[in-house]
């Protein structure tokens, strides 16, 4: 992993390279943002910059032997704390870095340490770590990522450089998604839509089965439920009520084919179809759906969107707003 393969977060890579550059980087830093965000990606293409021997303009050589072992993962200059999702880390695993960090680094000129979901910490851990950050060695560098760091200790937030990453933008998701999945597939652009700036979520969204047919229902519902007689609004509700744990996705889903026919309603060219392998089922609803019609029925569903947010009665939120979507 190298910064070339990082998406966005260039203000952040910028900085870490310029730091390096000028013979400043710090002893630890603490990397934010949400979950899926990239935050460990980061951390980890950070490491092998800061471990390779004769890398240039924040780009590892690949050949030497930090480099090396590094893609094999036996870098003895090179640790990291990871815990699973139902683990927290404790004291014991604190105390194997404080053990480790005093010997001097063997390949490298550096050894880095990467706490994965720092704020997974005990209390106890952390305030071991806190003796290891206010005397640590020269040579050792110390990186976290939290989705939460505000559960961190505030001794430990004001003894580390923090960044936060930002939000990917769909084009970066778009152009991402490509390179890893190739331009042929044709649900590109409703990933991106649908992955909220988060590159993990995207790949995950990619990876679904599950997503494709959510939306392969979620299309049929839409196109039926303006004539929907009394039979198929039962199965229509029923479909609801199955989903309840995907509602934010089914939601999405529905917002973007609205999106999708008004695109089409109006002819805005310039603008690109995120269901574009849909197509057809868009053009079929634009023939009886108007503008206004389009619009009102956008801001239902995100009126649906956030009463659920604020814990409304989940059936009787989905009803009306399937009311509401179903009027003339």
């Amino acid at each position: 992993m190298t910064f070339d393969q990082i998406v966005g977060q260039d203000h952040i890579k910028e900085a870490l390279v310029t730091a390096m550059e000028k013979g400043k980087v710090s002893h630890a830093y603490l990397f934010t943002g949400p979950e899926g965000i990239g935050k460990r990606s980061l951390a980890r293409a950070f490491a092998g910059i800061l471990l390779c021997r004769d890398g240039k303009s924040g780009m590892p050589c690949g050949v030497c032997r930090p480099c090396v072992t590094l893609a094999q993962g036996t870098c003895p200059d090179y640790r990291e704390i990871n815990p699973s999702r139902q683990e927290s880390i404790g004291i014991d695993e604190v105390r194997e870095l404080q053990a480790d960090i005093i010997v001097r680094p063997l390949y490298s000129m550096r050894k880095v340490y990467l706490i994965a979901d720092g704020d997974r910490m005990t209390p106890q851990a952390q305030n071991c770590l806190l003796k290891v950050l206010e005397e640590p060695p020269s040579y050792a560098v110390i990186i976290i990522t939290s989705s939460n760091p505000e559960a961190l200790l505030e001794t430990v937030r004001s003894r580390v450089l923090r960044y936060g990453l930002k939000r990917n933008t769909e084009e970066e998701l778009r152009s991402f998604l490509e390179k890893r999945l190739g331009k042929a597939r044709g649900d590109i652009d409703f990933i991106a839509s649908c992955a909220d700036g988060l590159t993990g979520k995207a790949l995950a969204l990619a990876e679904s089965s599950k997503l494709h047919s959510l939306r392969d229902m979620v299309f049929d519902l839409l196109a039926r439920l303006p004539r929907a007689d009394v039979k198929e609004m039962l199965d229509i509700q029923s479909f609801f009520e199955d989903s309840k744990g995907d509602i934010s996705t089914v939601l999405d889903i529905m917002s973007l084919f609205y999106r999708d026919v008004l695109v089409v309603k109006n002819a805005s060219g310039a603008k690109r179809l995120i269901n574009a392998d849909k197509k057809d089922i868009i053009l079929g609803a634009a023939t009886f759906l108007s503008t206004s019609k389009l619009i009102d029925n956008i801001e239902t569903i995100e009126r649906a969107r956030q009463q659920l947010k604020a814990n409304a009665g989940y059936q009787l939120v989905v009803d009306l707003m399937l009311m509401k979507i179903r009027e003339e």
